[in-house]
């Protein structure tokens, strides 16, 4: 199971609370597959992907590797921001999961995220916390 990464520059430059206008560039991908068994390694693959990126995206404000599930779209969606939540780094990683047959329970994502991050010595040798959110970023659960 290998995902497939695009660079989409995002046109839009996003103005933050502080002033600073920024221009993102998503990584996007998707997962398509019945194997319930692969979801979990395409979490890996994604995290993977973010973990690449810090080098670059870590700014002196940094301070979560925030990852975002959206349950309507299927998707997950991965960025480095500040204490408050609304200074996001430049790069973001977003994987779309289609599934034939079920829905994806955000609880697994969480637990698979979780479960990998305590391995990743890419994400370790940072001083990122691991937040989790559903619908907002006002609602995050610490992993």
């Amino acid at each position: 199971m290998k995902l497939y990464w695009t660079a989409c520059h995002n046109n839009d430059l996003l103005q933050d609370t502080t002033g600073d206008k920024t221009q993102h560039v998503i990584h996007q991908s998707s997962f398509n597959g019945s194997s319930t068994s692969d979801i979990p390694l395409a979490i890996s693959a994604c995290v993977d992907k973010a973990c690449d990126l810090l080098e670059n995206g870590i700014r002196d404000d940094s301070r979560f590797m925030l990852f975002g599930w959206d349950a309507n779209a299927s998707t997950l969606t991965i960025v480095v921001t500040d204490d408050d939540k609304v200074r996001d780094s430049r790069d973001v990683v977003q994987c779309e999961f289609i599934t034939d047959d079920h829905q994806l329970d955000p609880e697994d994502i969480q637990f698979w995220i979780k479960d990998y991050l305590t391995t990743c010595s890419q994400f370790l040798r940072y001083s990122l916390i691991a937040a989790f959110h559903r619908e907002s970023r006002a609602t995050c659960t610490l992993l």
